[in-house]
């Protein structure tokens, strides 16, 4: 009985090493849920932008001046919001590297990165492509449904539940792609409301 039981430990420890070699595991939901915060404020920022200008996101075609600003602002606006993301997000994913002794760097980080950015830049460039064309309207529903496609790819490197995020956030996307007029809330709870949950839940399961 002591054979089988030292056997089985020695199973789980093994397992354990291939998951740490295979996997990036110091994606701390810390992380989830100061990227949430960010991204509703980011929202809130852009929600009193557009009741100031008292304007309207156009379709598409050539915006007007007061457009113009608002469409500046809001660019600035989301790339405000990816900065502060991603500094937060490496902060703490540094931090819990260190607490629970992960390797922060290595060919699993490489992968993981690879996986992320190539969606994302390719959704990057979509959506300069849309601003090209003045088609703001679109805005929300590129971003969610690229992002949802990174966070996916992205499942295979880390933990599992990344993959359902972006499922849900290709949902969102799509979503707003056929309203564009609850583009910036559907927006909001993609980027901000759903990171919260999903970081309450990988800090509750995996850092508690």
């Amino acid at each position: 009985m002591n054979e089988l039981e030292s056997g089985l430990r020695d199973i789980s420890a093994i397992r354990s090493m291939m998951e740490r070699a295979s996997k990036f595991l110091s994606l701390s939901g810390l992380s989830g849920i100061s990227a949430g915060v960010v991204a509703l404020a980011g929202a809130w920022a852009a929600h009193l932008a557009v009741q100031q200008s008292g304007a309207h996101i156009p379709l598409q075609g050539e915006a007007g001046t007061g457009d113009a600003w608002l469409s500046r602002f809001l660019i600035a606006d989301a790339i405000s919001v990816l900065v502060v993301a991603l500094a937060c997000s490496t902060f703490f994913s540094v931090r819990m590297s260190r607490k629970k002794g992960y390797p922060l760097w290595g060919p699993t980080t490489m992968y993981l990165l690879a996986a992320l950015m190539i969606p994302l830049a390719a959704g990057g460039t979509f959506c300069g492509i849309l601003l090209v064309h003045g088609i703001y309207s679109l805005l929300p529903s590129v971003m969610l449904v690229f992002y949802g496609l990174a966070l996916l790819n992205a499942g295979n490197f880390t933990f599992s539940e990344v993959r359902y995020l972006g499922v849900i956030d290709i949902l969102l996307g799509l979503t707003a792609g056929f309203q564009p007029a609850l583009g910036l809330i559907l927006w909001a709870g993609g980027f901000g409301l759903l990171h919260i949950v999903y970081g309450i839940l990988l800090y509750a399961k995996y850092e508690k």
